[in-house]
């Protein structure tokens, strides 16, 4: 049942308050909470209290998805990959740093049709200027391990759907996150830097 189009109160996308009706860990342990999303101009900020701990994120909302990154403080990316037939890969991402400021990348030299591999990468920092490195990309069960070079290293997990690639990178206990919007009603799931297995959430909103 499509809740939006049998409710008209129900709103159009992600903002609002949801509770967390149901969700279990990577580790298969059950927990509760609030989640709460609100539009930050063309991207959205995101707030976690849970019974397992509480985080802040970011995120892009595209195709009815909500493609997210979190951690435990400001030191964690979300890159949302677009992926191309020809081998190539368009991103855009962002930063707590940044105060949402959207950063691109441009990915070339990979194999057609094909995500995993190896990709030369050239993209922009907000008021630094333009960087350049690599970029490979590995699948691990579910999840995808990413890895940039560009002078230092940047670790990543990333989850994909149809043609987006949505990673969550950064320092510590960083996660990658993918909600599937249907009016009021969220499914997600999300993965964790270095686990190959996922945790999943289902969402209610409230206000």
């Amino acid at each position: 049942m499509n809740t939006t189009l049998n409710n008209p109160k129900a709103k159009i996308g992600p903002q609002g308050t949801w509770t967390i009706t149901a969700a279990r860990s990577s580790n298969d342990t059950p927990y509760s909470g609030t989640v709460q999303i609100l539009p930050m101009g063309k991207i959205y900020s995101i707030s976690w209290l849970t019974t397992l701990g509480d985080y802040s994120g970011l995120a892009f909302f595209e195709d009815d998805r909500l493609f997210a990154a979190c951690g435990p403080d400001n030191t964690y990316g979300v890159s949302l990959y677009k992926i191309n037939g020809d081998g190539t890969l368009d991103c855009r991402w962002i930063t707590p740093s940044n105060k949402g400021a959207i950063d691109t990348e441009k990915a070339v030299g990979g194999t057609p049709n094909e995500l995993e591999g190896s990709y030369q990468v050239r993209g922009t920092i907000s008021n630094l200027g333009d960087y350049e490195g690599t970029l490979n990309i590995s699948k691990l069960s579910d999840t995808y391990q990413i890895l940039w070079s560009m002078g230092v290293e940047y670790q990543g997990v990333g989850l994909r759907v149809r043609d987006w690639l949505v990673v969550g990178w950064g320092e510590g206990n960083v996660y990658c996150l993918d909600y599937k919007i249907q009016g009021d009603l969220a499914q997600g799931r999300w993965a964790y830097l270095g686990k190959s297995t996922l945790g999943v959430e289902t969402l209610q909103r409230i206000c």
